[in-house]
């Protein structure tokens, strides 16, 4: 393995342990994505400032509030890595505010849309990407009227924060969406935010399309399947990889790692989920080389969109994991 990459690896794992013993009544499910995108900005937890971060949260939010509930300790998360996270927070509900007058409604996923926006967006330029955010949510709605709800308000932010134009952008979703059913992917949201997330990249629709059918079925080959909860992580490897069997081989790499370690055995977390974390770790690492001009791949203004959607496709994954786990537990 990659000393890079077994770093990134092994620093998950070590956030783990800090969050089984920090966060015993948290669910394992949002440990195992914290530590996860820790690792991913090469940070260890601070249970510390972590527990200040939720208090601040809870004495800021009425009990009711969606910055509290299934994706609050996401948000934690995601707001250790600020500086000031006060301010940010702030900014996180004041955005959060303007989605809302923009015609978002109320759910567990707007406050990761007033992330989004936040955290790609100088605040003088919030209205206007808001505005394009309702744009591509609307487009979207209207080419998938029952499959487009409150899941879709991140990837519409992200792709928003791009300078994609929208009716061509739109169309290439489309086409992504009609290409991979055509494979054999079954249509439904999973697809949708796949095509989402292939939509960023500025390859050829065929070209990237193909990527990804290849990767998903190559996957698969090594008992990596991923599930179609993890289809956002096909994607971002579908736009980061020039090699298909190299990246394959690596994500087994790290996924037969860290079967061996505490937390990530078969007993203690899903098949499913580990290859997404494995997934988003490789991931993560190439974008690291493509910054440093060590991996050379077509993306020009799109790899921050990347770097970001990268990240809400975990914890959009995350959300979906804990969600599911809740409702298992409450039938």
């Amino acid at each position: 393995m990659n000393v890079m990459l077994k770093q990134k690896v092994d620093l998950m794992v070590e956030n783990y342990k800090e969050f089984k013993t920090g966060f015993k009544w948290e669910a394992n499910l949002v440990k195992h994505f914290g530590a996860m995108v820790h690792a991913t900005n090469d940070k260890r937890v601070d249970i510390d400032r972590l527990k200040e971060i939720k208090k601040y949260i809870k004495e800021e939010t009425s009990w009711t509030s969606y910055f509290r509930g299934t994706g609050e300790f996401l948000i934690v998360n995601l707001l250790a890595f600020e500086d000031d996270y006060k301010s940010f927070f702030e900014n996180m509900i004041n955005a959060y505010d303007k989605l809302k007058e923009a015609g978002f409604r109320r759910s567990p996923q707007l406050p990761l849309a007033a992330y989004t926006i936040v955290r790609q967006v100088p605040i003088g330029e919030w209205d206007y990407r808001i505005q394009r955010t309702k744009k591509f949510y609307d487009k979207m709605k209207e080419n998938h009227y029952w499959l487009t709800s409150s899941d879709d308000y991140v990837f519409a932010a992200v792709l928003a924060t791009t300078d994609l134009e929208i009716e061509a952008t739109s169309r290439k979703i489309e086409e992504c969406y009609s290409f991979l059913n055509k494979e054999g992917f079954y249509k439904g949201n999973d697809l949708q935010t796949l095509s989402h997330i292939l939509a960023i990249g500025e390859e050829g629709v065929e070209d990237k399309c193909s990527k990804a059918v290849s990767l998903y079925r190559s996957l698969k080959e090594v008992n990596c399947k991923l599930q179609y909860t993890g289809l956002a992580t096909l994607g971002l490897l579908a736009l980061i990889t020039n090699d298909i069997n190299n990246t394959v081989s690596e994500i087994k790499e790290v996924f037969d790692y860290i079967s061996d370690k505490d937390g990530y055995g078969f007993w203690s977390i899903d098949k499913n989920t580990k290859v997404i974390l494995c997934a988003t770790l490789v991931s993560d690492y190439y974008v690291d080389e493509i910054k440093k001009g060590v991996i050379q791949i077509t993306l020009s203004n799109s790899i921050n969109a990347i770097i970001i959607a990268q990240q809400q496709a975990a914890v959009a994954a995350a959300c979906a994991a804990s969600a599911a786990a809740a409702s298992s537990a409450s039938s």
